[in-house]
């Protein structure tokens, strides 16, 4: 397993992991602008050979940053990736003068939440019917110095 930074040769990948991942993905365009923006965001990807398995992002506003597009390919889950993954990318993130990090997540994605928690984010907050389709609360954690 590889994890390196996104690029503009990966965005196919990243648009089909995505797509597969959430019921109302980025646009192809979103991440276009996202990696020529590297001063704002950050996205890495962990690599089996060369598909690309899991992804996330950060939104930078040093000290903080928002983590967005956790995704891991359904046929990888459970092994570990997304617990690697976010703490590359937290420590690239750090590297920049990051400090604190937020996230949002379904309230119902009790395996997200667990594995946030486990990496010492702690829930802070709620946004009500903040997901559509389906219609869910968002649980707002942060991860703080």
């Amino acid at each position: 397993m590889m994890i390196r930074r996104l690029e503009a040769k990966d965005l196919d990948q990243t648009v089909a992991l995505e797509s597969a991942c959430f019921s109302v993905p980025w646009k192809r365009k979103d991440f276009e602008d996202a990696l020529k923006n590297d001063s704002t965001y950050l996205f890495y990807g962990a690599f089996e050979g060369e598909k690309l398995v899991g992804q996330a992002g950060l939104v930078m506003t040093p000290p903080d940053a928002d983590i967005t597009n956790v995704a891991v390919d359904p046929g990888y889950r459970r092994r570990g990736i997304a617990v690697k993954l976010l703490s590359e990318l937290m420590d690239a993130g750090r590297e920049l003068g990051i400090e604190d990090y937020t996230l949002e997540v379904r309230a119902g994605n009790e395996p997200a939440i667990a594995l946030y928690e486990g990496l010492g984010f702690s829930e802070e907050g709620r946004r009500k019917n903040f997901y559509s389709n389906p219609v869910e609360d968002a649980v707002i954690m942060w991860k703080r110095r």
